[in-house]
């Protein structure tokens, strides 16, 4: 495919963080966090920056967080989450046709072009108009 690129999005943005703020657990405590209305799932990604430790996380509430590793926190420790299991994973690859500016999944494309862009006569050669439009004179 010419004419455009890859677009690949990778979880390596978090999609919450914040402090710790009770005394040192094993349970992951902010008060009014929302954890669970924000998205936060089983199996997400976490890291305690404090600590440079990272786990999955196991149970979520909407102010708690337990992890598969049990990981200690202490007042003030900040943390991150991430979206997927693995910070940096993959997330999505859409291809950006740079000819018109569009973005459009690969998974969409005909031999590297979106259906609607695909050239008649390329497909039916001597067939330039295509269906419902005048045919060619040969006479």
């Amino acid at each position: 495919m010419s004419g455009g690129t890859t677009e690949v999005h990778k979880d390596d943005d978090y999609l919450a963080t914040g402090t710790h703020d009770r005394g040192t657990s094993t349970t992951l405590h902010a008060g009014g966090a929302d954890f669970k209305s924000c998205g936060i799932a089983v199996g997400a990604y976490i890291e305690n920056e404090t600590s440079s430790e990272n786990s999955l996380v196991a149970t979520v509430t909407e102010e708690e967080i337990t992890t598969e590793d049990d990981l200690s926190w202490a007042r003030d420790d900040t943390y991150k989450i991430y979206i997927t299991a693995s910070k940096g994973s993959v997330i999505s690859t859409e291809w950006n046709d740079l000819s018109r500016g569009w973005k459009t999944p690969k998974k969409e494309l005909v031999n590297g072009w979106r259906d609607k862009d695909i050239d008649l006569d390329r497909e039916n050669p001597g067939k330039v108009f295509g269906p419902g439009q005048p045919e060619k004179d040969h006479t």
